[in-house]
């Protein structure tokens, strides 16, 4: 072999070496990213008994590239297995086939590494076919505070009708007049004038009630 040719093999070899050397020594600018913390969804659902809910566990990656799914890779569990389990590897949540006093609620956690879990709810309730309310009294002295009582009853599909007060959202289109309902008590507010009314409606399982009362300060 000629000394040039050998000479030009060194060369290359001494090359590829400072290449590999040079893919080493930069290959902390490519590491790969961790998952700083995770998101559950979707939340506040409602399912009938029975019915399913996929839940999806997400990781935030820590260089902000899009989230990665960690659905598998988690470990799930349910508060309330009375209203609905969750598979412990899948996400999947199953509804009870009969749920006591619902709605029934539920959270689904997701555990996932040593990261803080995540959470999501999920609530259980069959077909609504009625929600009435009613409210005692229906007027008040203006710009004083009085307790009005509030009662809510709603049929299931399947069953009867049963006494939700308790369990319904209640809605208030003039807090000036009525400012909150809690445990089916209203307390009127003080900044009502003569005349004002407002009207109150309930919400269950995503339907809302039939009929309004109409609370009118005097």
């Amino acid at each position: 072999m000629s000394s040039t040719k050998y000479k030009l093999r060194l060369a290359g070899a001494f090359a590829a070496l400072a290449t590999l050397a040079l893919a080493v020594s930069c290959r902390g600018f490519f590491v790969t990213p961790t998952i700083t913390s995770i998101t559950v969804g979707p939340t506040g659902e409602t399912i009938p008994p029975g019915g399913t809910l996929q839940m999806i566990a997400s990781g935030v990656p820590s260089d902000g590239s899009p989230n990665k799914v960690v659905t598998d890779q988690s470990f799930w569990t349910s508060s309330n297995p009375a209203a609905a389990t969750v598979g412990q590897n899948t996400g999947l949540v199953t509804a009870a086939l009969t749920v006591a006093n619902p709605p029934q609620t539920t959270t689904i956690t997701a555990a996932y590494q040593a990261l803080t879990p995540a959470t999501a709810s999920v609530s259980v309730c069959p077909a609504v076919t009625s929600l009435t309310i009613t409210a005692n009294p229906l007027t008040f002295p203006h710009m004083t505070s009085v307790s009005i009582t509030f009662t809510a009853a709603a049929t299931f599909s399947g069953s009867g009708s049963q006494t939700v007060t308790n369990e319904v959202t209640w809605n208030i289109t003039d807090t000036n007049v009525l400012s909150s309902i809690t445990s089916g008590i209203g307390t009127t507010s003080t900044l009502s004038t003569a005349g004002e009314s407002t009207q109150v409606t309930a919400t269950l399982c995503n339907v809302t009630s039939t009929n309004a009362v109409t609370i009118t300060a005097q």
